[in-house]
This record gives structure tokens, sequence and C-alpha cells, in this order.
């Protein structure tokens, strides 16, 4: 298994953003800082683990409110799923791993996910 790559978003990585959205899946996490459920969103993402690469954007709403404004985000954190420039899903609020889980194999390429 390999482990997913993740990267945090800047106005400066816009050309590489819009790349990565265009090549497969991608986990877009809409997040602030001063969120402490965001916190934990993000540390369950960072110990996951699939046979299948998945990019996972972290995107601060604070610094890239064009982006958030773009991807109509209402509330932290939010999880969007894209399949080369287009949503396929999105799931909003406090989650843990099995929620996670269940909410990402419904995409059948997530089957294997652990």
């Amino acid at each position: 298994m390999s482990v997913i790559t993740m990267m945090e978003f800047s106005p400066s990585s816009r050309k590489q953003f819009e790349n990565l959205l265009s090549q497969g899946y991608v986990l877009l996490e809409f997040y602030a800082n001063w969120c402490g459920t965001c916190r934990s969103v993000t540390r369950m993402l960072k110990h996951l683990e699939t046979k299948k690469c998945l990019e996972i954007i972290r995107v601060d709403i604070d610094t890239a409110k064009d982006l958030s404004s773009q991807f109509e985000v209402l509330g932290v954190p939010l999880l969007v799923l894209m399949y080369k420039n287009e949503e396929v899903m999105r799931i909003g609020g406090s989650l843990n791993f099995e929620e996670f889980k269940l909410w990402i194999h419904s995409v059948d390429e997530f089957k294997e996910l652990s």
C-alpha cells in the first residue's frame, strides 16, 4: 500500500492545482486553522492508506477565499472528491475513519480502502 500524497494549496500553486484536478481523483480538504474538527479530519486523512493513488489538497478557507467561493464552501471541514475537473461528491462536518470509508466506498475505485 502507498501513502496518499498531501499538499497545501497556495495562490502560487494554482497552476499545479489545476493540473492535478485534470488528471484523476483528487480529494479537496477545505479547512481553517482555527477549526478543531478540521484538525481531527486532517489527522485521519494523514493516516489513510489505499492501493489507489489519491492526491489530497488542503485548502485554507481564510487564505484561499476565491477557491472557497468557487467550490461554494459554507462550512468546514469539507471534503470534495473530484475526478478530472468534475465534482464526484462532498461531505462536510466531523467524521471518523469508519464514516469516511463508508462515504468513499460509494466510488468503485476506492472499494479496497482499508
